[in-house]
């Protein structure tokens, strides 16, 4: 009888919590909020200098172009991650608030800070986001 009426006190409990049970994590779903979260972890995986997560983030053909025009390769970038990381004061991450526009399979990430405007551009594949290109580009002073 007590568990007749322990599992009918638990039903209406595990019906609204099955939703969030299923539900796909933040960072697969194909979606503006999926590429947030994605870009969000990708901001703490390069200030940590987590090369675990910026090597299946990255795309193995994954390109940089930063402020000098030159492109870095993905193994240019997470060794730079990682110095960043062993640093004396490495950085501290910072939430996104790039614009994201997805369309199908791919999306595009563009943001305007004080010093620099930048593009990412990821593509969605085997249920989850890949970061493909990305473009660094100094921003100048207004004039005087």
């Amino acid at each position: 009888m007590i568990h007749k009426i322990a599992a009918t006190a638990l039903a209406p409990v595990l019906l609204l919590a099955a939703p969030a049970l299923s539900a796909p994590a933040p960072e697969t779903q194909r979606s503006i909020k999926g590429v947030r979260a994605v870009e969000n972890h990708w901001a703490r995986a390069f200030v940590t200098g987590d090369a675990a997560y910026l090597g299946a983030l990255l795309a193995d053909d994954y390109v940089s172009v930063g402020a000098t025009g030159r492109p870095r390769p993905k193994a240019e970038i997470i060794a730079l991650a990682q110095k960043i990381a062993a640093g004396p004061n490495p950085p501290k991450p910072t939430e996104s608030t790039s614009k994201i526009v997805v369309r199908g399979d791919a999306a595009i990430s563009t943001a305007v800070g004080d010093t620099d405007a930048s593009v990412d551009v990821f593509h969605y594949e085997g249920g989850r986001w890949r970061a493909w290109y990305s473009q660094h580009t100094p921003v100048k002073p207004p004039a005087a």
